[in-house]
């Protein structure tokens, strides 16, 4: 848990330098156009099949657990000739429909954008049986590694094509280095999934496992998908019913999502890395254990979350205002702030469901939430304009984890504690939230920008995690024996 976590926090990190400085290369309007073919871009990866590698890892565990090791290279084999077929017809579509994604995107420069990102789209295809292969295998190393260097291939290309000025748009430059790192890191995943005993052998039959098997999880994600772009729509259009331009609202949309989300999202660094092993975790526990790996799984969720809301809440406008020199963006990122709780338990309760076998229900909870989400976009923009998009989000993240939960209480031992824990934790935020803005007044007086921002956030994680220590939230213990009992296993499993 640690190795994946230190990569996975190291990556995301990366990836917010990245996008603070994709706000600097680019106007807020960029950012829109640019955020816009991405949410398009990632319907396309979603039909590639985003499910394969969830797919692909339980098959493996699963032959691990049945000495039948032989059939997942038959598996693994099937699905690459399924997924590269499907990415070729895409790409080819793109082509095809030139005309109607101008008029969805609403500008030409992105649709070049898609048709610059065509190759990423064919590398993922190609990677996702490998990711999902060493996934099962439980080798989180190999996996987070080929994730760390493809963003770090990213952000030099784009750096390299930028300063060289080769390419006449930044969002043309990213676009391709996107794809260049994509497949420079897929031939890296490659070499491990040799290295670790992994050959192609084709044999009859195996298609409708993986299909049956991906099939919900692929609804799930390309609903998911296909609402990113559908939001990022219908925003601009009614902040325009509301006499906005549309420069202007693609600006908003640009700041929200370029600024505000990436930061919303920190905690998903970490909840995702937990996500990551809760399936062979799962599938090898039995109840009771089920219900106390749950219990903690949530709990440090929660922590996650909570953590960074008195920083956020706090200091939202003076980070966003150095990070991004958007003073925009931090306002909206301290009336949000407290989304991240449902969105981590969202996230979460998800992963537990599906790696308790509970696809199909994951698919038919994700589809009420979304119904929600699409409401809440459509009349929202009138209460909170461009704020309407991040409180949406929320709204329908709580009813997804809402959902999730009952269930999981259906189908194991689980007791929710969850509203005591949040009002615990929520309870700890208010007086964080007074010292971050005291301290911060303080110190900006002493010190430049930086130095003040770092002492005060420090400050609230200390005192943060001082107060579980007081209420005794927080077992040290415990969470020393969980980091220390993964490290071993992921050490054991790169040898």
């Amino acid at each position: 848990m640690l190795t994946l976590t230190v990569f996975s926090v190291a990556t995301r990190c990366l990836g917010f330098i990245f996008k603070i400085y994709m706000s600097q290369i680019m106007t807020t309007t960029d950012l829109g156009i640019y955020n816009l073919s991405l949410s398009i871009f990632t319907v396309l990866l979603t039909l590639v099949g985003a499910s394969i590698p969830l797919t692909i890892s339980k098959i493996t565990s699963n032959n691990i657990c049945h000495n039948c090791t032989e059939k997942t290279k038959y598996s693994v084999t099937s699905s690459l000739i399924l997924t590269t077929s499907i990415s070729i017809i895409i790409s080819i579509f793109i082509f095809i429909f030139k005309n109607t994604l101008i008029t969805i995107i609403g500008d030409e420069m992105g649709y070049f954008t898609i048709v610059c990102l065509i190759p990423s789209i064919i590398f993922t295809a190609l990677y996702s049986q490998v990711k999902g292969y060493l996934w099962g295998l439980e080798n989180y190393f190999s996996v987070s590694l080929v994730e760390l260097i493809e963003q770090i291939l990213r952000i030099l290309f784009c750096v390299i094509f930028v300063f060289m000025d080769i390419f006449p748009s930044p969002i043309i430059s990213v676009a391709i280095a996107l794809s260049v790192a994509c497949g420079i890191s897929s031939a890296i995943g490659f070499f491990y999934y040799f290295k670790h005993d992994g050959r192609f052998k084709y044999k009859k039959g195996y298609y409708k496992e993986i299909i049956n098997s991906s099939l919900p999880l692929t609804g799930v994600r390309l609903f998911g998908s296909i609402l990113s772009p559908i939001v990022a729509l219908i925003i601009p259009i009614q902040l325009g019913k509301l006499g906005l331009s549309k420069s202007l609202a693609l600006s908003e949309l640009g700041i929200i999502m370029g600024m505000t989300m990436p930061l919303l999202s920190i905690p998903s660094t970490i909840i995702g890395a937990l996500c990551m092993i809760l399936i062979p975790k799962l599938n090898s526990e039995n109840d009771k254990s089920h219900k106390n790996q749950i219990s903690n799984y949530i709990k440090f969720t929660l922590i996650c979350s909570f953590i960074f809301i008195p920083i956020f809440i706090g200091l939202g406008e003076p980070i966003c205002e150095y990070v991004f020199g958007n003073i925009s963006a931090g306002s909206y990122l301290q009336s949000s702030a407290t989304i991240m709780i449902p969105l981590g338990l969202a996230q979460i309760t998800t992963a537990i469901l599906n790696a308790l076998n509970q696809e199909k229900q994951t698919f038919i909870y994700y589809i009420i939430s979304s119904i929600f989400l699409i409401l809440s976009v459509i009349v929202l923009p009138y209460i909170f304009l461009a704020k309407a998009m991040l409180f949406a989000s929320g709204i329908s993240s709580c009813i997804l984890a809402i959902l999730n939960i009952i269930k999981i209480q259906k189908i194991t031992a689980y007791k929710n504690s969850i509203i005591k824990d949040c009002l615990y934790n929520g309870a700890i935020c208010v007086p964080i939230i007074l010292l971050v803005k005291s301290l911060y007044s303080l110190l900006k007086n002493i010190f430049n920008t930086f130095i003040s921002l770092a002492i005060t956030c420090s400050a609230s994680i200390i005192f943060y995690i001082l107060f579980l220590i007081i209420f005794n939230l927080l077992d040290f213990k415990e969470v020393k024996k969980y980091i220390v009992k993964k490290n071993i296993n992921n050490e054991l499993n790169k040898t």
